[in-house]
């Protein structure tokens, strides 16, 4: 049995330093085998400094997804390369955007990517959303919602390709797979306030592309099973699309970083 220790959503920057040292405290407390950590960790300034000393404090593997705040006042691939950058300083830390399959036990594997909303989900061309992404992030800034929608596309693509690349080779080594993700990758693992997103915020928060992809792989394997862990929409949920497939989204609070859940493996 394994312990594994999952956070999503924990957005560092927001809150005092002697609550990082606390949410540390917590997470070695527990005793993890490993640490999942789904994205908005904080901005592209501090990130790598944020995963730096979660991985100097917690003597575990650390396997990382960004989220969308991880890009705030930068680039996609900028941060993304830096990211693969602080992984080979640090050999606790493990960006799953940038990763083929690991081994968890020896019929467990995980696999991951940051995901992204791509702007399918819901009705994109009548919502009234406007997320800080879309001032914040060098690829989205400046662009009105027809020329930024392609874009938003391009990235769940992008997200779906990963998964469609490393999820049929790790069920056919593993028999149960997790996949790492911070965007949900359905509207039905859209959830807030206990309520599934409607069509006017579904574009934002799904990608659905990803969950496209992932429904046609584990279709074809009902003799292997799929756990997504997802967050970004704060609220907490859980659906199964597939008898083989259990999607959980995590809940979070702004300034209060918190485990999302102990999986035992």
């Amino acid at each position: 049995m394994k312990r594994i220790v999952w956070l999503t959503d924990i957005h560092l920057n927001f809150v005092e330093s002697a609550i990082v040292d606390q949410l540390l405290a917590e997470i070695n407390a527990e005793s993890p085998d490993a640490v999942l950590i789904g994205g908005d960790i904080g901005e592209s300034r501090d990130v790598a400094e944020y995963l730096s000393r979660i991985a100097n404090r917690v003597a575990k593997p650390i396997y990382f997804v960004l989220g969308n705040h991880d890009f705030y006042r930068s680039s996609i691939p900028v941060v993304r390369d830096a990211m693969r950058d602080l992984c080979g300083e640090h050999d606790r830390l493990c960006y799953l955007t940038h990763s083929e399959p690991i081994a968890l036990t020896s019929s467990i594997g995980l696999v991951g990517h940051d995901g992204w909303a791509d702007g399918r989900s819901g009705d994109y061309e009548n919502s009234d959303v406007f997320l800080s992404d879309y001032a914040l992030i060098a690829e989205l800034a400046g662009h009105y919602e027809v020329d930024r929608r392609p874009m938003l596309n391009q990235l769940g693509d992008e997200a779906a390709s990963h998964i469609r690349d490393v999820l049929p080779t790790a069920l056919e080594r593993f028999e149960h797979v997790f996949l790492l993700t911070h965007v949900p990758p359905m509207r039905d693992a859209c959830w807030h306030e206990g309520q599934v997103s409607d069509d006017n915020w579904a574009p934002h928060f799904v990608c659905q592309m990803m969950g496209s992809t992932i429904l046609e792989i584990m279709r074809d394997r009902p003799d292997r099973k799929l756990t997504v862990l997802c967050g970004h929409t704060h609220g907490a949920g859980e659906t199964r699309p597939l008898d083989n497939v259990h999607i959980i989204t995590g809940g979070a609070v702004y300034g209060g970083p918190a485990i999302t859940r102990i999986l035992e493996i």
